[in-house]
């Protein structure tokens, strides 16, 4: 297969025109392109009927991160899919989730389904744990699972806050050590 990579470009310049058509964002978005929106969103269709090599397409879209991905896991949650299908279209928009995804999380929250709840707030977990989004972005739905009916939904949060604690603890000291001078010593003792 030939790549016609002026076209490629042309359009990621299209849909990106604040910024350069290269990068990882473009990678992905050029390798969505490539491979064509509907392969991708057949491969979601593909993990949440629970076929052999799910795992595998699962790896592959945490990679890509497609939109097309993305909208098609939002899609099969919905009802009136079954319940199966729409757990695994939330567990899988958990990796390959961005922050696009994030106005789809209150949603989850309401659903009436105990997983899918979890699963929802699982998806910001992931995003802040793989720096997808800045805390401030999840403030308000962080907030809104410290205080779900689900114990479950607040276990997670609580969990998230504490690693985002912890990741603010190692920021911190961080840059301390770095104040101090590189060596560990205070600029004082040197």
């Amino acid at each position: 297969m030939e790549i016609d990579w002026d076209a490629t470009r042309a359009v990621l310049r299209s849909e990106m025109p604040e910024r350069d058509a290269a990068g990882d964002d473009a990678a992905r978005r050029a390798l969505e392109l490539l491979l064509g929106e509907q392969t991708l969103r057949q491969s979601v269709d593909y993990y949440a009927e629970l076929r052999p090599a799910r795992e595998l397409v699962r790896s592959v879209l945490w990679v890509l991160r497609p939109w097309s991905a993305m909208v098609r896991c939002y899609e099969l949650a919905q009802s009136p899919n079954d319940i199966e299908t729409r757990r695994s279209a939330v567990e899988l928009l958990r990796a390959v989730a961005d922050r696009r995804a994030l106005p789809w999380i209150s949603e989850f929250l309401d659903d009436p389904d105990s997983q899918i709840q979890l699963w929802g707030i699982g998806i910001v977990d992931q995003l802040l744990f793989s720096d997808l989004v800045e805390p401030g972005e999840a403030e308000e739905l962080l907030k809104r699972a410290e205080h779900h009916e689900n114990s479950a939904v607040r276990e997670q949060a609580e969990s998230t806050r504490g690693y985002l604690r912890r990741r603010e603890q190692e920021a911190a000291g961080e840059k301390q050590d770095e104040e101090d001078g590189s060596d560990g010593t205070s600029s004082d003792e040197a």
